[in-house]
């Protein structure tokens, strides 16, 4: 049961719209599944090493000042900005630079793991954890679910790239890098708002 927990969870923090979510998808569209699936490999790598060193770390992010928290969301969101200007301003540009990664396991296992949205997100995970999960031995399988959601979710998007990018055309993928900037600047904007 905490297995399934676990991946429920996980879904739910993996789901949402940010830069890794985006690459995968274009990665899928511009240069097809094998490379977005190692880009796929490279996010769940990643994630493999960020939630333990969050648990880890979790009596030192329970002490932080709420202040903390709140300049990260800002910093977050002046970044989702930037990058949304850049695919709506520069739609072509962005779309090139994301089908010029070169090595996409490597690239977006570093762009996860300095991705301050997922260490936000496993921070927030981590404070929410009920004790009794804690100590009754039941965070292994409770991560387990998590990673095998991370893999499910990421894999799932690099096959969906792969799967729509032949059927869109260059004005197809114009507006894929659009929507994608204007997700971005949306989830961006909340962010701020906060």
């Amino acid at each position: 049961m905490t297995l399934i927990t676990g991946f429920l969870s996980g879904l739910a923090l993996v789901a949402p719209v940010g830069p890794v979510t985006l690459a995968l998808l274009g990665l899928g569209a511009e240069r097809g599944r094998r490379a977005a699936l190692a880009g796929a490999g490279g996010v769940v790598s990643a994630d493999l090493l960020l939630l333990p060193a969050t648990l880890l770390a979790a009596d030192s992010i329970e002490g932080l000042d709420p202040f903390v928290f709140r300049l990260v969301e800002i910093i977050i969101g002046v970044a989702l900005l930037a990058m949304a200007a850049f695919g709506l301003l520069r739609t072509d540009a962005a779309r090139r630079a994301v089908a010029g990664i070169r090595r996409p396991g490597r690239t977006l296992f570093a762009v996860a793991l300095c991705n301050p949205m997922a260490l936000a997100t496993w921070a927030g995970l981590v404070l929410a954890l009920p004790d009794s999960l804690r100590q009754n031995g039941g965070l292994g399988p409770f991560f387990v679910g998590i990673l095998l959601a991370s893999a499910v979710w990421h894999g799932i998007l690099a096959l969906a790239g792969d799967w729509f990018g032949p059927r869109l055309g260059r004005r197809g993928h114009q507006r894929l890098v659009r929507l994608s900037s204007a997700l971005l600047a949306l989830v961006g904007t909340v962010l701020l708002v906060g």
